[in-house]
């Protein structure tokens, strides 16, 4: 998956608080300087090239959709971090934190008894 934009993520943003919109419907929702409407559906077609929306024609106007959900957006993200950074290791990456004091012992035991309990 590509990386998205500040106004990339805006849009995705919108489309999972209130699901499937034409560009006037995304239009009302977005936040003020409001875009151009050909400024925005230039953007969703980036978005939909990039694979993160798909649209449906209804008449002369396009629907569009959020392909990919935040959660997955989100997993993806860690995942790139955790292969470029800690060498694919997840355990790397709790260490840096425990060591850096991001997390501390308390929690490092909370995060071990929540995977033991989940097996």
């Amino acid at each position: 998956m590509k990386k998205l934009s500040v106004k990339e993520e805006v849009i995705l943003q919108l489309l999972w608080a209130h699901g499937d919109m034409f560009i006037q419907d995304l239009l009302q929702y977005y936040p003020d300087p409001k875009p151009h409407h050909n400024t925005l559906a230039t953007q969703l077609g980036i978005l939909e090239d990039k694979g993160y929306v798909a649209r449906k024609k209804y008449a002369n106007a396009y629907r569009y959709r959020a392909v990919m959900s935040e959660h997955d957006i989100a997993d993806k993200a860690i995942s790139d971090v955790v292969d470029k950074f800690y060498g694919s290791s997840y355990t790397q990456m709790v260490s840096r934190f425990v060591k850096e004091e991001k997390m501390d012992l308390a929690e490092l035991k909370a995060l071990i008894a929540e995977i033991e309990n989940t097996k």
